[in-house]
């Protein structure tokens, strides 16, 4: 494995706590960003439990809450605080400048 950093947005691309999908890279990937007080949070784009999308979804309580269901979600570990069983993946995030980078471990 090895870790690969991705350049997926500008910072003027994000509304605070509100979340917002972005590619990483060509293979497919895919990550939901979130702007809340001054940190940018980087997890995986689909809420576990019915894999709805979370773009759009608000943080409420220093949680991510999914639009279709309402399940939440920490948004530094991505535990899922309404049912066990469920979680996010979480990425690291550096930002540049106004370039917010996201960092993955991928299969060499």
């Amino acid at each position: 494995m090895r870790k690969v950093r991705y350049a997926v947005a500008k910072m003027e691309e994000l509304t605070p706590d509100r979340g917002r999908i972005f590619s990483l890279g060509p293979d497919g990937g895919e990550c939901a960003l979130f702007l809340h007080g001054d940190c940018v949070y980087a997890v995986g784009s689909l809420c576990p439990h019915q894999n709805a999308p979370l773009e759009g979804a608000l943080v409420r309580d220093d949680q991510i809450v999914c639009r279709r269901h309402g399940f939440c979600y920490d948004l530094k570990t991505g535990d899922c605080t309404t049912l066990g069983g469920y979680g996010l993946p979480v990425f690291e995030v550096q930002i540049e400048g106004d370039t917010i980078f996201v960092h993955v471990w991928e299969d060499v």
